[in-house]
């Protein structure tokens, strides 16, 4: 009975260690690239002598529908699953394997911070609604995460990395900061007597969104329809020298008004600051907007006056939506 008891324990320590340097299962994309990833060339070392901890917590983040990375060692080497690609972008695959600190290079100031802590304690952190700019795909721009990171256990009770689990909130927080923007807009003009206090109030309304309009313009058009005379700004010095009293609209001008007066079309006019040779107000940004786009103010009612909105724009975002006032 004993021999045979014995025989069972060899053959469960057999199994278990053979389990133990058994790659990860599934059929995803990750878990292919995992399995067939050369993991020596990295602190990690092969994927056979890789800790039981390890394993167990690749293992669940490959079978997650939640965005979630795997940082292990000193390094935090990165590690993903498929809902993740949406937030790494451009940088997959290029990113499995790699240091964190390199991955995230543009954000480690943001991250570095959070990760020491976690990995220094048994606590994690938790972060909502977290603004990171990004650079995912060649170009930098505004993201907004909730996320934690979980510490993990190594085979020997240490901590050996960070478990990251992801909630995007980026349309979210733009979608509203957007959407009280235009209630504010609203709630002014309606409050307006005068075409004047209405482009005033507008100004004020447009100033609570830096971050979607760094500043702004509102020119209205004269009785003639050959200027156009500026009328209230938000954001930006009247000594700015993009900033002029009144703007023709014939003419070769940096500010095509008359092209959106034609058609009642917006018109995006990029490179402000070789067009103006000057620096334009950054708002919130630590970058300052180097595209504006010029909106037509319809008039309202038969005394109603007709103008132009310009406003930079978000120098980090994809697209931005603008609504004209009127």
């Amino acid at each position: 009975m004993s021999e045979a008891l014995a025989g069972d324990s060899a053959d469960h320590s057999r199994i278990a260690a053979a389990e133990a340097g058994r790659p990860p299962r599934g059929k995803s994309e990750l878990a292919k690239l995992i399995r067939a990833f050369d993991w020596a060339n990295t602190s990690l070392g092969a994927q056979d002598g890789w800790p039981k901890s390890l394993q167990t917590a690749v293992a669940i983040m490959l079978a997650s529908r939640q965005p979630i990375w795997i940082g292990w060692g000193a390094e935090l080497i990165y590690l993903y699953n498929d809902p993740y690609k949406s937030i790494i972008g451009g940088k997959h695959p290029w990113a499995l394997g790699k240091p964190t600190a390199v991955v995230w290079s543009e954000i480690w100031q943001d991250i570095s911070p959070l990760l020491s802590q976690a990995m220094g304690g048994d606590e994690g952190i938790y972060v909502e609604a977290q603004l990171l700019i990004m650079e995912r795909n060649g170009y930098p721009e505004e993201t907004h995460y909730t996320f934690s990171y979980s510490p993990i256990p190594d085979d020997d009770g240490r901590v050996g990395g960070i478990f990251c689990a992801n909630t995007d909130d980026t349309q979210r927080v733009i979608g509203e900061r957007q959407l009280a923007l235009l209630r504010e807009l609203a709630a002014t003009a309606a409050e307006a007597r005068t075409w004047q206090q209405a482009c005033e109030r507008c100004a004020g309304a447009l100033a609570t969104d830096p971050h979607d309009l760094p500043f702004a313009m509102i020119y209205i058009l004269d009785a003639g329809g050959r200027t156009a005379t500026l009328a209230s700004v938000a954001g930006i010095g009247w000594d700015h020298p993009a900033l002029m009293p009144t703007l023709p609209l014939h003419g070769e001008h940096e500010w095509p008004l008359a092209d959106v007066l034609k058609d009642r079309q917006p018109r995006v006019v990029a490179n402000l600051e070789s067009s103006f040779q000057a620096i334009f107000p950054r708002g919130p940004w630590q970058q300052a907007p180097n595209t504006a786009v010029i909106l037509p103010i319809m008039p309202s009612g038969e005394t109603g006056h007709e103008g132009f909105l310009i406003a930079g724009l978000n120098p980090f975002a994809c697209s931005t939506t603008i609504m004209p006032a009127s």
